[in-house]
């Protein structure tokens, strides 16, 4: 099965077993000893027996998970005195360019966040990524506890750039209320069925489904799911790993138009490309949509808003398409090394811990996230949506990464700008052909 569709690997179970976009900027830094200013453009601490300082960034600046890096981070310097972890958070959006930005400073970090895909690859071929693969072959016992599919994305030509530390997927997010309101009683299975119930929920009043676009990977996530449901398996490889550049089958452009179905029919908000995706959360959460397409890592946010007044479902099968049922939308989040680092070892010591048994657990404790090694969980310490999503996931047969992740990086800029384009005057159409020039273009320029 090609790097893009991987198979699902059994993540293992305990009792039970469970498997991210947002701006602003925290930090929080813990520095010990002077440094001097190397060559290289890194800051290596004098030979005076000051503690290693390892510089550390991640997305994930909100206080809560800003909170559960503290915890670990004090932890982990608890048990390595002699090793310092500075941390700065920056969001969903910023981080994107920041990280680019950093590597080319004085402040360059030696542990960055990115996610799967092209997004490690991009590192990869500028040179700033260290090659993982030593560190993972000398540890059996630390690359044999991943979800082999999730490191797997890790690995490019043969060699391992990334570590995974936790992995997303998507479900529908609903507002009980809502749907008993309107009186439906059964959740839908099929892309009519959802139409059907989209129909009776705006006659109700209410928006059937909350969609904020203002950032264009919103749809981009929905065409992830629907291209992986209406393209054969083969095509999609094909076209995402650069082999044919035409994007010519029918299911890319039926996915952007089944999109704009939903704004052309009333049945998301008309304000798609100016709504944040926090306002859809928000229209969800006070009852004024009735579904949400949702990360896994979000749902404690329906907790803590509606109590037991949300639920949530599979993204609806699409009856007749030519893709893979039942595949899950998402893919692993991840923490490179800088290949400039003067601490290389320090560097994976920290991943190591972030990706132990007990941190991992916590993740999914404090955070709700999904981890990415094997773990025993306590089903008292999770929430039993999460629990339940897992389970699933493991019996799903493989897993489509994020088409702005999987993608070319050009392409997908081309293809992001579609995602919003189609509420305007385009058609699906006309949104493949630009990507399918876009690829090609970039497939003279390699």
């Amino acid at each position: 099965m090609d790097k893009r569709f991987k198979k699902m690997l059994g993540i293992g179970l305990g009792a039970a077993m469970c498997v991210s976009a947002i701006t602003g900027c925290g930090q929080s830094s813990q520095n010990g000893g002077t440094d001097t200013q190397t060559a290289g453009g890194q800051r290596e601490e004098e030979d005076s027996g000051q503690p290693v300082t390892i510089k550390f960034i991640h997305k994930l600046p909100e206080e809560s998970r800003m909170q559960y890096f503290n915890e670990v981070i004090a932890e982990f310097e608890k048990d390595n005195p002699n090793i310092k972890i500075e941390m700065n958070a920056y969001g969903d959006e910023e981080i994107k360019d920041k990280t680019r930005v950093l590597l080319g400073s004085d402040e360059a970090p030696d542990i960055f966040f990115t996610w799967s895909g092209q997004r490690i690859t991009q590192y990869v071929d500028s040179g700033n990524a260290l090659d993982l693969t030593k560190y993972l072959e000398e540890d059996g016992q630390w690359k044999d506890s991943f979800n082999q599919s999730m490191l797997e994305c890790c690995n490019k030509n043969g060699s391992y750039w990334a570590i995974p530390w936790d992995y997303d997927s998507k479900e529908m997010v609903y507002n009980k209320k809502i749907f008993a309101e309107a009186g439906i009683t059964q959740l839908p299975t099929t892309w009519d069925e959802l139409l059907a119930d989209c129909q009776i929920l705006k006659d109700a009043g209410y928006t059937p489904i909350a969609l904020g676009n203002q950032y264009s990977w919103v749809v981009c996530h929905y065409i992830t799911t629907l291209n992986g449901k209406l393209v054969p398996e083969n095509v999609l490889n094909a076209n995402y790993n650069m082999e044919d550049h035409s994007f010519s089958h029918e299911g890319y452009a039926k996915a952007l138009d089944m999109v704009r179905s939903l704004y052309d029919l009333g049945y998301v908000n008309q304000d798609v490309n100016s709504c944040t995706w926090e306002m859809s959360q928000a229209m969800v959460q006070e009852g004024k949509a009735a579904m949400v397409y949702e990360e896994v890592p979000n749902l404690v946010n329906y907790e803590n808003s509606l109590g037991d007044d949300w639920g949530y479902f599979d993204f609806p099968e699409v009856e007749g398409g030519a893709g893979k049922a039942g595949y899950i939308t998402g893919g692993p989040d991840v923490f490179m090394v800088n290949s400039e680092s003067k601490h290389p070892d320090e560097a994976i010591k920290f991943l190591k811990h972030l990706t132990s048994k007990d941190v991992q657990a916590k993740m999914v404790y404090d955070l709700g996230f999904l981890p990415v090694i094997n773990v025993d969980l306590d089903p008292e310490q999770c929430m039993p949506e999460i629990l339940e999503i897992i389970n699933k996931n493991m019996e799903a047969p493989g897993i489509s990464e994020w088409l702005d992740c999987a993608l070319n990086q050009t392409v997908a800029d081309t293809y992001l700008i579609g995602c919003q384009t189609i509420f305007d005057n385009q058609d699906g159409a006309a949104i493949m052909l630009d990507v399918s020039a876009t690829a090609s273009e970039a497939a003279t320029d390699q």
